[in-house]
């Protein structure tokens, strides 16, 4: 069984199991970055599947949010990791859902995998020399 996870959207997660490339469940939630890794746990919980039983994890690095891209990919590397599984990452530029991503596709996993971006952060820049003053909402 694979771990499916997707967040291009800061403000949602997508979650799913899938045996090969066929999609057995998936579920979207409205859930904030910081609720990522608590989300994930209950969605498992709920599907009574616990992180031995996974074969290797599916993360959508991006683009998309900076913030949900980065702590999707951390959580899919961390997971990977620690349960010595392959990780596969796939970019997602026209934002498909996960069915049509994975249709047709083959894969070859690694040990991590890093986010993809639409265009360089601005995380690194002080404010002040980008001639902000105060941080946008």
């Amino acid at each position: 069984m694979y771990l499916l996870i997707a967040s291009q959207d800061i403000h949602s997660l997508t979650l799913g199991l899938s045996e090969g490339m066929e999609i057995q469940f998936e579920v979207t939630l409205v859930e904030s970055p910081e609720g990522f890794l608590s989300a994930l746990n209950r969605f498992l919980h709920e599907q009574s599947v616990n992180l031995e039983q996974l074969k290797g994890v599916i993360v959508v690095t991006g683009p998309g949010s900076f913030t949900a891209s980065r702590i999707s990919t951390t959580i899919a590397n961390g997971i990977a990791f620690t349960q010595s599984i392959p990780i596969f990452g796939l970019e997602n530029p026209d934002r498909l859902d996960l069915a049509q991503l994975l249709a047709g596709r083959t894969f070859e996993g690694g040990a991590s995998v890093n986010s993809s971006y639409d265009r360089p952060p601005l995380i690194t820049q002080s404010n002040q020399v980008m001639g902000i003053t105060s941080m946008p909402e």
